[in-house]
């Protein structure tokens, strides 16, 4: 029963992984750059959601939208007033200098939030707080559940959008081809910031999913960047689906290793599955190269 729990519990918080994962894939997967800040923004986006929790007192899911509302124009602010810039100067597949800007930017943000705000965690209490779900002997914190279920609804949604919809066709085009898509009338630059502000959106999202059950600190940016890049690498770079099941997977072998090991045995099975995939399958599991 404890092995059935700690599944359980594994996949709700691999939901959640998904989502932050899904925007350093569809990031990858368009223009082919590697966001070393996603786990940064995620702090910021998680600070964001507490000032508005705190300011208006409202549903902490209502501010979820805010806060990827927010992120959506903050993503769209940084990639066509800088990265595009950056990417405009460098012909090179997989441009270094936006892999260095990202880079900084992730270390002036925690720095910046560390001076300015401090090192001690804060927390909320909402109506959701220490509500459990039970189901015979399983227990499942309402919270989590509800964010798992969020997290792979918008996953999904994001699949079809890309699959289904006339931006998620040129969004495709650009990410298998740009000069052909350029060709055939796709403005380059427009699916640049749009694709990248979904990309942030969808960590503004995830702050918000992850304030009712988790502090929020300065570092924990590096915490959720790390798991970000396994997810994206064990799923395959660019794949939505991929980042999805990547997550789950994730969350699961923290959960079920810690249960039968300890927390740091548990990451480090994370980390060898990632070597190994690395070395044996380095297109993920779904084995693709193009978004999808």
């Amino acid at each position: 029963m404890m092995v059935l729990q700690s599944f359980i519990d594994g996949l709700l918080i691999g939901g959640v992984y998904a989502t932050i994962s899904v925007g350093l894939s569809l990031a990858f997967g368009v223009m082919r750059i590697i966001n070393w800040a996603q786990g940064e923004l995620l702090m910021i986006s998680m600070y964001i959601a507490y000032a508005i929790f705190m300011a208006l007192g409202v549903d902490p899911y209502l501010v979820m939208v805010l806060t990827a509302v927010i992120m959506f124009g903050v993503g769209y602010l940084l990639q066509n007033s800088i990265i595009s810039n950056l990417l405009a100067r460098e012909t090179a597949r997989e441009p270094i200098s936006v892999l260095l800007f990202t880079s900084g930017l992730g270390m002036f943000l925690s720095n910046g939030v560390l001076a300015v705000i401090g090192a001690n965690p804060l927390s909320v209490i909402t109506q959701y707080s220490g509500k459990m779900i039970v189901i015979g002997n399983l227990y499942f914190s309402l919270p989590r559940v509800i964010s798992f279920f969020i997290a792979v609804v918008v996953t999904i949604l994001l699949y079809f959008f890309i699959q289904r919809s006339e931006m998620g066709r040129a969004i495709r085009a650009t990410s298998q081809n740009r000069q052909v898509a350029t060709l055939m009338g796709i403005n380059q630059k427009k699916i640049y910031n749009i694709a990248f502000a979904i990309s942030i959106a969808l960590v503004g999202m995830s702050g918000g999913l992850l304030l009712p059950y988790y502090t929020v600190s300065y570092s924990i940016g590096t915490t959720f960047s790390f798991k970000a890049f396994v997810v994206v690498v064990l799923g395959g770079k660019g794949s939505i689906l991929g980042a999805l099941i990547g997550g789950l997977i994730v969350g699961v072998i923290e959960r079920v290793g810690a249960l039968f090991f300890s927390e740091t045995v548990a990451q480090m099975f994370v980390f060898l599955i990632f070597i190994i995939v690395l070395l044996f399958k380095p297109n993920g599991l779904l084995g693709e190269k193009d978004l999808q």
